[in-house]
């Protein structure tokens, strides 16, 4: 993933409020338990010396509803001039809910839901047309969503073989491309606004296979077909949202293999990567790192002083703070040199982290 919103954050002067709490409302007594885990949170800020209109802030920001379905963590960060992150996502969290104080963000947990997510496109086909909705990301609501419906042909009973009913049949195929050609055209608009890396498709079959050879066309877009899911009222939802995720998580195995791979090969030939936490510092402090891999929670048990690494990219906050969670520290260098992340278990990097390198 790309740190855009890791680095606007960071341009804003800290000392950093970062919050990190379950908000979902799928439960009858779901306020009340997000009213007293804000109660203790507030009580914490309170005793770091928060401005009381910068926690009033985050304390209103929390109690908005989310639209979002089952499990929803939300991250907010604050500076002492107010909130510069808030970000809901629906999932759950294998990162601890929490609120910290300090000279860089915690957002751990946060990373750790948006990391390999990517904007899609999904396409409910018919006929008639096709209803298409926009997402950013998976565990986010739809961003935008719209309705392409072209002409329609009553459908007559006629004789089999009647001269009428092959031209009737011809006319009808011709409506239906034609009407493919008309979603076509607006997914190109959508993909030209979104840079959707995917299209997921589904619904009729005649509909699908029609629109399928259309948006083949439409560049650095690939296109997916599932079974389940379509326009008429009454379908499956479970089933096309498991078929959706089943696209997604393949996308980001892929991406993660080709990473692996990257790793693999500049471990073996000493160049082109780094392993470990002094070596990939080094190669921050060199500007030298493309993408970081890291083991947040094993990052977040070591620690980095950035005075021992003269020349490391960070924030004035944090520049002579001492020793900080080394996965905060490589995360706020990741986003001021404008390398990606991803975030990896330890048991396939070996290290807490790694990095492929700009140059071999």
């Amino acid at each position: 993933m790309q740190l855009d919103q890791v680095r606007t954050v960071l341009d804003r002067p800290g000392p950093y409020v970062s919050v990190h709490l379950d908000v979902s409302r799928a439960t009858e007594d779901a306020r009340q338990q997000l009213d007293a885990r804000w109660t203790t949170s507030r009580h914490e800020l309170e005793r770091h010396g928060i401005a009381p209109a910068v926690i009033d802030e985050i304390g209103e920001r929390l109690h908005e509803p989310t639209h979002l379905p089952g499990e929803v963590r939300r991250t907010i960060v604050a500076t002492p001039e107010g909130v510069v992150l808030d970000d809901a996502r629906a999932g759950s969290s294998w990162w601890p809910e929490g609120v910290s104080v300090g000279p860089l963000p915690d957002l751990a947990g946060w990373l750790g839901m948006v990391d390999g997510e990517f904007p899609f496109v999904l396409v409910r086909a018919d006929r008639a047309g096709a209803d298409l909705e926009v997402y950013v990301a998976r565990g986010r609501g739809v961003a935008e969503a719209t309705s392409v419906d072209g002409e329609t042909m009553d459908i007559r009973k006629l004789p089999e073989g009647d001269w009428m009913q092959k031209k009737y049949q011809q006319r009808a195929e011709n409506n239906w491309q034609a009407n493919a050609e008309l979603v076509a055209g607006q997914l190109r608009e959508l993909a030209t606004s979104y840079q959707p890396r995917v299209v997921i498709v589904c619904g009729d079959v005649r509909a699908r296979t029609d629109l399928v050879e259309i948006i083949g066309e439409v560049p650095q877009v690939d296109v997916e077909v599932v079974e389940s899911g379509g326009r008429a009222a009454g379908v499956d939802e479970d089933a096309l949202w498991a078929d959706v995720q089943r696209v997604l998580d393949a996308y980001e195995a892929r991406d993660t293999e080709d990473l692996l791979q990257t790793l693999a090969r500049g471990k073996a030939v000493g160049e082109g990567a780094a392993l470990g936490v002094d070596p990939v510092v080094d190669a921050f402090v060199q500007g030298g790192v493309d993408t970081l891999a890291i083991d947040l929670a094993t990052a977040h048990e070591k620690a980095i002083d950035a005075a021992d690494h003269p020349g490391l990219t960070l924030p004035e906050s944090a520049a002579g703070a001492g020793p900080l969670p080394a996965d905060q520290v490589l995360v706020a260098a990741a986003a001021m040199t404008d390398a990606g992340l991803t975030v990896l278990p330890r048991d396939v990097l070996e290290e807490p982290v790694a990095a492929t390198l700009r140059w071999g």
